[in-house]
């Protein structure tokens, strides 16, 4: 064992050392995208009124806590449950900057908002007429938004990034260390059967992983992908739960949480519906 963690380690270790300088350039640039669209609070709330169109454009943004802001909306009455479906659906959490620091083309990562972006407004306009046909937002209020839900922004601009950087880089040797013990532990062919690799079943797979509210599961779902062991569809149905903190801000209130079952639901069928598709016609 010992003899396996000397040679996992170091080597996860400095596959991430060498993310890093990518990790700073994207995560500076996202910030800069962050802290320039002022705009952002205005057309969540624009959201209640628009529906789930406005609520997928906004969580295709990059916004640190986005989907936690959008829960607590909901949650006070501001969005209705198809809107923010269509913005978990949307969001993306860590895996841009995974994704292009692992060595994905920007073409991918283009690609993958972009159906992230269909898929939410389809299924958000499709729960509106369906299954929350009755569901409306209810509160006739004025809204102020504060997008400090994770204090993303905090602090100088200097330390917001490198902080955000070294946090992703933590979660980036975690998992590249998980990956490389369970790989020398069991074998690749192992792997690859237990992420039911070629399976029809394996965005299901993602999708459930992609529930667990922790930017280490985008991480997760990420590498995999870079790696070759999860197909695209899979990659769109994992990310596509995975609406991290949103998750615990909808169970926060124990008078919510019956309201929060059907969207978390919702969110999930929608996923893996898209993700099968997108893995059936593309891979």
């Amino acid at each position: 064992m010992l003899h396996l963690l000397a040679h996992v380690v170091p080597e996860a270790f400095f596959d991430v050392v060498k993310t890093v300088p990518l990790l700073l350039l994207v995560y500076a640039l996202l910030y800069y995208i962050e802290n320039r669209l002022t705009n952002t609070p205005a057309l969540l709330s624009r959201a209640a009124q628009f529906g789930p169109v406005v609520g997928a454009l906004a969580g295709t943004i990059p916004q640190c806590g986005f989907s936690a802001a959008a829960a607590a909306l909901f949650s006070a009455g501001y969005l209705a449950p198809a809107t923010l479906v269509a913005v978990f659906l949307a969001t993306s959490d860590e895996a841009v900057p995974v994704m292009l620091a692992g060595g994905a083309s920007v073409p991918q990562v283009v690609l993958l908002l972009a159906v992230k972006f269909g898929i939410a407004v389809i299924g958000g306009y499709i729960l509106r007429f369906t299954v929350f046909r009755s569901h409306r937002a209810g509160s006739g209020e004025a809204l102020e938004i504060e997008m400090t839900a994770c204090d993303c922004s905090a602090g100088s601009p200097v330390w917001s990034v490198v902080w955000h950087t070294l946090k992703t880089a933590f979660f980036l040797f975690a998992v590249l260390l998980a990956l490389d013990l369970v790989v020398h532990g069991i074998g690749e062919e192992r792997v690859a059967s237990l992420m039911l690799s070629d399976s029809i079943f394996q965005p299901l797979l993602c999708a459930l992983l992609g529930l667990v509210p922790s930017c280490a599961m985008s991480v997760l779902l990420s590498e995999l992908f870079v790696s070759g062991t999860i197909s695209f569809g899979a990659l769109i149905a994992g990310l596509s739960t995975g609406a991290g903190f949103g998750y615990i801000v909808l169970f926060e209130e124990k008078e919510g949480r019956r309201r929060a079952l059907p969207v978390i639901a919702a969110t999930l069928a929608v996923a893996v519906i898209g993700g099968t598709l997108v893995q059936f016609f593309y891979g």
